[in-house]
């Protein structure tokens, strides 16, 4: 019997074949393990909203604050990261925050409703990079640290739940970090400017005054630790009303064509960093809670 082995003709036609598959697949397989990666974080925002919602009744309505006080008879600690858990560092370390941050961090939004989450992972984005901030640099303790992709409404601290104009389309909680995972804290994004100390740290309406030296009046938002695309093009975000969405942003990429009423940003270059966010004056345009999304 006479043994037929392939040519090198039929091989590389072979080859050719599975090469053209692979490049007809693959794209599809990363779109896929992307969409399940975005389904895992839209239920992690939901849980986080369903905590919100638990916590609210205990707190006769009124949402948790931000962040804290930086020490005794001083301002608040608007502008720094959050340890998450309060509890994590052992120490300074490398941390030159490290005072304020551990005084401030235990009234933070993430710390206060984990009694009605029970999960530090559910702040974090499932498969985005860990990044680090000052905050990660210190001394590591007994509890692990939690990582967050998520950040909180701040405008929202200290408000009474009653005073939202539309809880189905303000957001509460959403990827204010962008395409990455924060290593030991979390934010408010965006957050009120409180600079004085012993005065309630609280949203106030741009028509009543914008001055960045009373509480409240303002407010800023960060910059980003990663693309705003943190899944496809878009992020997930909960709302006050309880329920969580992905939204797609930056779909235009042209300076001025985002909707302010579902975006926070606009002029996005091609890779999805914003080059600015809407603002009413005074305030971060689609946090307000007193907005009724209608104009």
């Amino acid at each position: 019997m006479v043994k037929r082995a392939f040519t090198l003709i039929e091989l590389l036609v072979v080859i050719a074949i599975i090469a053209i598959l692979a490049a007809i697949l693959f794209p599809v397989f990363a779109q896929a393990k992307d969409a399940a990666k975005k389904s895992a974080d839209l239920s992690n925002h939901k849980q986080i909203a369903l905590a919100f919602m638990q916590y609210l009744p205990d707190s006769d309505d009124v949402f948790p604050l931000a962040f804290g006080l930086l020490g005794d008879n001083q301002g608040f600690a608007w502008n720094y990261n959050q340890y998450f858990p309060a509890d994590w560092p052992a120490g300074a370390g490398g941390d030159g925050g490290y005072s304020v941050r551990i005084y401030s961090s235990r009234v933070a939004w993430a710390n206060t409703i984990q009694p009605y989450c029970k999960n530090i992972q559910v702040a974090s984005g499932p498969g985005l990079p860990l990044v680090t901030t000052g905050a990660s640099n210190a001394l590591l303790g007994t509890k692990p640290k939690g990582n967050s992709n998520m950040t909180y409404n701040g405008l929202l601290m200290g408000y009474g739940s009653s005073g939202i104009a539309a809880p189905a389309q303000l957001p509460m909680v959403w990827g204010g970090r962008g395409k990455a995972n924060v290593d030991g804290a979390v934010l408010a994004n965006p957050a009120l400017e409180c600079p004085q100390a012993n005065i309630p740290c609280t949203y106030v309406p741009s028509a009543s005054g914008c001055s960045a030296s009373k509480n409240g009046q303002q407010s800023v938002m960060f910059v980003l630790s990663g693309s705003i695309w943190s899944y496809s093009k878009g992020a997930n975000m909960a709302f006050t009303d309880g329920h969580a969405k992905y939204r797609a942003l930056g779909s235009t990429l042209t300076p001025g064509d985002t909707d302010y009423k579902t975006d926070p940003y606009t002029g996005y270059d091609a890779n999805g960093f914003p080059g600015y966010y809407w603002w009413d004056g005074c305030h971060a345009w689609l946090f307000r809670p007193d907005y009724d999304f209608s104009q």
